[in-house]
């Protein structure tokens, strides 16, 4: 299945920015992803590209967020603090994800908002739940558990 023209256009974004010449641009979709062209890219071909560009130097600015400062809210720096823990956790940078398990935890669909004291509470939950290397994530399996049918 063919990606979404979103992430093709963060595709040709990176390109742009990292000056990638056609031809180098074309070999590195083959290296990393089998492909030679992003239109026949599906979503494991686009983690290989991204990560590769990310090896490249590139940095999305997707998820930066103009944030300024809102009284009571969770700060710039705790919304950046969230985020890396869940990536650190689920080993996705899924805002949809996120905003599932704030949802069941503290009522809100998105980190954005979060008063600044329940930002405490989230970080220091993601903290923990990140010190257990054993403990079960979202969308993984343990290594004897059978596929979900």
């Amino acid at each position: 299945m063919s990606i979404p023209s979103a992430r093709k256009a963060l595709i040709h974004v990176a390109k742009h920015q990292l000056q990638i010449a056609d031809a180098d641009y074309r070999a590195l979709l083959q290296r990393a992803a089998g492909v030679s062209s992003s239109v026949d890219l599906d979503e494991a071909g686009f983690a290989a590209v991204m990560a590769e560009f990310e090896r490249m130097g590139f940095r999305s600015t997707h998820h930066r967020e103009n944030l300024s400062p809102r009284p009571g809210m969770a700060t710039p720096a705790q919304i950046a603090k969230i985020r890396s823990l869940w990536k650190g956790y689920t080993g996705h940078d899924d805002d949809q994800r996120l905003g599932r398990w704030l949802e069941k935890h503290f009522h809100v669909s998105h980190v954005r908002f979060l008063e600044g004291y329940r930002a405490g509470k989230a970080i220091a939950i993601l903290l923990k739940m990140n010190e257990h290397p054993n403990a079960k994530r979202p969308g993984r399996r343990k290594r004897n558990e059978p596929h979900a049918a």
